[in-house]
């Protein structure tokens, strides 16, 4: 069924029969025309903050009766317009969903806009975490959920969608269901790009933690040890960064005129909890054998888990947050990963290319809709630049299109927060979701069948084969 556009004489209706107004000032719209990315843009009719579940079931009804867009947006750090709405869509803005719930056999329940940092404020003091930590504590607990969620525990643990034992979700009708994984919405809604319903809540797996955590920060020049010292930790850590990282050594003339080159160094930290004694090294054998020992560290859990906040505030502070941010994000099986590294990180220019992170991830438990390359363990390639300027964005965006070239035709998947491009090609639905796709249309027609739930990204065509863009 084809979608309307949200007129004036709709908006008003709707905000009767609500008893609520929605954002329409031209001040608004353009500050929701955005995401983090940066890349795309669209200016939504209107944008609606639901002061209540009420509210938010009274406007999805109405938008369902009369075949209006609607887009989910939490916190808005997509790249690739995820958050955006289509031409004439309502902008669904999920910032008064911000509370944390109890805390009751092993879970907790928060809100979908609560933020990862705010779960963390409340398990801390319970001596729990999340299985998952992603490393931004600042998403929304449902904007990541509905992608995955990557973190440093991940190699062991899996995604943190798998640690979801319950939802909250308002669906297309307007009514609200409490499900679990005995419902195909539960699936459905996780990994699911907010194409099946409104997270409202939802349940948290939590564990028991040791109260520090020792990191030992490792250096290396040879690729083949630095994997072979991977499979020994990944065996014994509780938490792995594994990432690329270029050393500059001056300017060489190429194809496309003199431009600066790097040697790469691996690296590994690797992060242990004890309550007692910390681990040594040493520990771990004779076979492990960085090329040196850059640092080692201990720290509180609760110190540890918001390590990234340091670069994130310095982004803010120096305006790189206010840069577009191509960001690439790809899940890889490992020997594709291992067999087209070196030529990769040849070509990579160094001003998109800071840090080349290789996270390590279990596949054992599929969840959702969350596409991996179908193997037991692989790697998400991430290069996650601090900002880009304007006039380097072009050449950026023509290396993301090269990686896909190299992983996709090799069964990579990309993980769907990051950009994926303005004119996906009229297949690409299809190959993302593979044997799955024709259950994500025949769950999307069930949940969502007038299509009220869409984004500049994912629109009601993905389920029909046409163009997504």
């Amino acid at each position: 069924m084809s979608q309307s556009p949200w007129t004036a004489h709709h908006i008003q209706q709707c905000e009767q029969r609500i008893g609520q107004t929605m954002l329409r000032d031209e001040h608004s719209l353009v500050s929701f025309s955005r995401d983090f990315g940066g890349l795309a843009h669209s200016k939504p009719a209107a944008v609606f903050s639901p002061p209540t579940t009420l509210a938010l079931q009274q406007l999805i009804a109405y938008a369902d009766e009369n075949c209006l867009p609607v887009t989910v947006r939490a916190k808005g750090l997509s790249q690739s317009g995820q958050s955006l709405p289509v031409a004439g869509g309502l902008t669904l803005h999920m910032d008064r969903f911000d509370a944390v719930h109890e805390q009751e056999d092993g879970l907790i329940w928060v809100d979908a806009n609560a933020s990862w940092s705010a779960l963390l404020a409340a398990t801390l003091r319970e001596s729990r975490v999340p299985y998952i930590t992603p490393y931004n504590v600042n998403l929304s607990i449902a904007g990541l959920i509905s992608v995955g969620g990557v973190g440093a525990a991940s190699f062991k643990h899996g995604i943190a969608a798998s640690h979801v034992t319950a939802l909250e979700v308002v669906t297309a009708d307007g009514k609200i269901q409490r499900v679990d994984a005995a419902s195909s919405l539960f699936h459905a809604c996780l990994g699911g790009q907010g194409q099946f319903g409104v997270i409202t809540k939802a349940a948290i797996q939590l564990r028991p933690f040791g109260r520090q955590v020792r990191t030992f920060s490792l250096a290396y020049t040879d690729r083949e040890q630095w994997l072979k010292d991977l499979a020994v930790f990944k065996r014994h850590a509780d938490f792995i960064e594994a990432f690329c990282s270029p050393s500059l050594q001056g300017t060489k003339l190429t194809a496309k005129g003199r431009r600066p080159f790097a040697e790469w160094l691996f690296s590994l930290q690797v992060s242990f909890e004890y309550d007692d004694k910390a681990p040594e090294l040493a520990d771990f054998g004779s076979d492990v054998k960085p090329w040196r020992v850059s640092h080692r560290q201990d720290e509180a859990m609760d110190s540890y888990l918001f390590r990234h906040e340091a670069r994130l505030q310095a982004m803010k502070a120096s305006g790189q947050w206010e840069l577009q941010h191509p960001w690439y994000e790809c899940l890889v099986a490992q020997d594709v990963v291992m067999s087209e590294l070196d030529d990769l990180l040849r070509s990579l220019p160094l001003h998109f290319a800071t840090m080349v992170h290789l996270v390590p991830i279990s596949g054992k438990q599929p969840t959702g809709f969350f596409m991996g390359p179908g193997q037991a363990e692989f790697f998400s390639v991430m290069i996650l630049n601090p900002g880009v300027p304007p006039a380097l964005v072009p050449g950026c965006l023509e290396v993301i299109w090269e990686m896909d070239e190299r992983f996709l035709a090799k069964g990579g998947k990309r993980y769907l927060s990051g950009f994926l491009g303005s004119d996906l090609p009229l297949d690409y639905w299809a190959a993302h979701f593979g044997p799955d796709y024709t259950n994500w249309s025949k769950l999307k027609r069930r949940y969502d069948p007038k299509g009220i739930f869409c984004s500049t990204l994912c629109n009601h065509n993905m389920t029909e084969g046409r163009s997504a863009s």
